[in-house]
């Protein structure tokens, strides 16, 4: 079957020859681009967009053959098919090397008008099978790149614009992308892949009345959404967006009223793959809020304030976008005269490091209220963690501070406290190995003076870490913000998330817990 839209140049240094071909060829309803030399030839091919080239084997200024080679080396031409005629170049060993040098057909004149328009025919149907195989495997491509963003997104807008630019890549034609999540209405419409589309607010009965469109697979009603797709022509192609539920929550749409049975298949895939998208973000934020919501109640509700001392502390998770961390803190009045701090940290980020995190915490406080000291408590929860959960580890710092103007230190692989005296602030580095290992009864205790105006800071290493940067910069870093700070205890915690935290890549949680000496009265 003939295809009225192809276009076939044909060169041939005969002018009756070429416009006997090319009456042929107007007569089966092609469209004729004629050229009478090889450099004629080769600067059509680069201002028309060319089906298939029909070419004399020996031309003025170079042989058809050239002509063939540099169709075939251009990236943007090699699939052109190349049919080589002549009237002189007749012999097997002719036929075979313009063959071998990549022309895909090979005539003789006189050549029979039915058998020019069969071989032209023949060509051009394997040439349009190789554009739709590369097409489709273009636009799968194409859904896969999009499918995997689209499931990374960290909101429905993000994943509304990813949407939109990946649906304008596969089809190359402007389309539309509508959702409502939540009673809110987002849409993107885009003309061009390469630039990002803007979301911008829909009325909810909007998405959802074009949607039922879509699903029932009726004409959208370009009278009332038109305008605001931006269509001129008399329809669009459409895809519903629905729920695994079957809720109907939005639609992606091909501005354009040329569009074939594949378009529609393939339009239909994506669909469901943002459908699959928004349902896997709905439930990560789902789990995701579960998850951190256990976490704080895992956490203290409050923190003790002796007298002798001012404590703050703050908590920060990452972001929604990930998964919660171990990251844990605690403050226990032992007595009048001694208070007992720490903060640690479980490696790794899902539910379970959050739930070591808990039974630590929790078996901590109970070691602390029973009496224990910090390297006992310490040595316990090593053992602990190696028998109950053997593929975890964690790091814990206790500090107790007395009354009388001194804290105690036991560090087992957490990242050093800051303490300052005066005009002075120092890292306590003294520190044995993290818990889960069985090494942690080895832990030293360091003794520090703390007298009153005293500061002591610990915190988890969310706080300071930064991509490509090596940890001693950001604890000096840390040293500096806790020596610069002259407010109150309870701003510490703030000024240190805005000047430690700035410019931080790093997706952990913060702990930071935060003490002062009083002076007595």
């Amino acid at each position: 079957m003939t295809d009225p839209s192809a276009t076939v140049l044909v060169v041939h240094d005969s002018e009756g020859t070429r416009l006997v071909f090319a009456d042929w060829l107007r007569r089966a309803g092609y469209t004729v681009v004629e050229a009478a030399t090889g450099e004629e030839a080769l600067s059509q091919i680069t201002r028309t967009a060319i089906d298939l080239a029909l070419v004399d084997v020996f031309l003025p200024d170079m042989s058809g053959l050239q002509v063939g080679d540099q169709i075939k080396s251009g990236r943007a031409t090699a699939a052109i098919p190349v049919l080589l005629v002549s009237a002189s170049a007749v012999t097997a060993n002719d036929r075979t090397e313009g063959l071998n040098r990549g022309a895909d057909g090979y005539l003789i004149e006189p050549i029979e008008r039915d058998e020019l328009l069969a071989t032209v025919t023949a060509l051009l149907r394997y040439h349009e099978a190789r554009r739709t195989s590369e097409r489709l495997a273009s636009r799968l491509e194409r859904l896969h790149e999009s499918t995997l963003l689209m499931n990374a997104a960290p909101s429905v807008s993000d994943l509304v614009q990813y949407a939109a630019t990946g649906l304008a890549s596969m089809f190359d034609t402007p389309v539309a992308v509508l959702i409502t999540r939540d009673g809110v209405g987002r849409g993107a419409v885009t003309s061009t892949a390469h630039l990002a589309p803007a979301v911008v607010p829909w009325a909810t009965s909007d998405v959802l009345e074009i949607a039922a469109a879509a699903r029932a697979g009726g004409a959208i009603d370009l009278d009332k959404f038109g305008a605001a797709l931006g269509v001129d022509s008399s329809s669009v192609l459409s895809s519903p967006i629905a729920t695994p539920r079957g809720e109907l929550v939005g639609a992606v749409l091909l501005l354009t009223a040329n569009g074939s049975p594949a378009d529609e298949l393939m339009l239909d895939h994506f669909a469901q793959a943002v459908a699959g998208a928004l349902e896997n973000q709905r439930l990560y934020a789902v789990e995701h809020q579960i998850a951190l919501t256990l976490q704080r109640a895992m956490l203290p509700r409050s923190v003790p304030q002796p007298r002798h001392l001012e404590i703050a502390v703050r908590y920060l998770a990452a972001s929604e976008s990930v998964e919660i961390g171990g990251d844990f803190y605690d403050v226990i009045e032992l007595d009048d005269e001694r208070t007992f701090l720490a903060v640690g940290d479980v490696l790794g980020h899902s539910l379970q490091a959050a739930t070591v995190m808990a039974e630590l915490r929790h078996s901590m406080r109970a070691l602390a209220l029973a009496g224990h000291e910090p390297t006992e408590i310490v040595a316990h929860l090593d053992r602990l963690l190696a028998m109950s959960f053997p593929e975890m580890t964690s790091t814990l710092c206790i500090a107790v501070i007395h009354r009388s103007g001194r804290v105690t230190i036991t560090n087992a692989g957490h990242i050093p406290p800051v303490v300052t005296e005066g005009l002075e602030a120092r890292l306590v580095e003294q520190h044995g190995v993290l818990l889960g290992v069985g090494l942690a009864s080895d832990t030293p205790t360091v003794s520090v003076g703390f007298p009153p105006g005293a500061e002591l800071v610990m915190v988890t290493d969310g706080l300071i870490e930064r991509r490509g940067e090596d940890l001693a910069e950001g604890l000096e870093r840390l040293r500096r913000a806790v020596l610069n700070h002259n407010g109150p205890i309870q701003t510490l915690s703030d000024q240190l998330l805005l000047d430690v935290r700035a410019g931080r890549e790093s997706l952990d949680d913060i702990a930071i817990v935060a003490a002062r000496h009083r002076p007595r009265r």
